[in-house]
């Protein structure tokens, strides 16, 4: 008599996990490229969006201001460096990542150390600052053109600048996922 067997065996159970536990690190690898690409991706929608804050108070308190980005983010530039009677753009600031999700982002820009708003939002002063991620090709980017301040958010062509080299507007161009 033979008697069916009732379950697995320690060989069949042993490839089973092994083949899950590939499965398993093919998807947290992926996950991580993603959220590298959505940090950075959100960083730049930060900067346009601080940009836009910026531009709606000087036109809200018809008056004109200034605003200074680092690499933490936008913030009202600091009294001391604003020239002649300019204002800081106070609530304006902001980060342009959360605090819990501080990474390699690197910023590299052309901006003058405060950017100037009319009292009517437009801009004075333009210029081109590149977004990078340590584990990324990709960068993003920011162009604010002259003479009437417009900003666009694109991708930038290319390495991103190294080494004190200053960013091009040239070879920022536009993301085809963003028309």
């Amino acid at each position: 008599m033979n008697k069916a067997s009732k379950g697995f065996s320690l060989v069949e159970l042993l490839v089973a996990i092994a083949i899950l536990g590939i499965l398993a690190s093919v998807g947290l690898v992926h996950a991580g490229s993603d959220r590298d690409q959505l940090q950075l991706d959100t960083a730049a929608r930060r900067l346009q969006l601080g940009l836009e804050r910026g531009r709606s108070l000087a036109r809200r308190q018809q008056r004109a201001c200034g605003i200074s980005l680092d690499a933490e983010g936008w913030l009202p530039s600091a009294e001391e460096a604003l020239p002649g009677e300019l204002v800081a753009c106070s609530g304006a600031g902001l980060a342009l990542q959360e605090a819990l999700e501080q990474g390699p982002i690197q910023l590299h820009t052309n901006l003058p150390p405060v950017l100037r708003i009319a009292a009517n939002g437009l801009l004075i002063d333009g210029g081109t600052v590149v977004l990078s991620h340590g584990r990324l090709k990709r960068s993003r980017c920011l162009v604010v053109s002259l003479p009437l301040g417009i900003s666009r958010l694109g991708l930038y062509d290319g390495a991103a600048p190294a080494g004190g080299e200053a960013p091009s507007s040239s070879r920022c161009r536009p993301d085809p996922g963003e028309a």
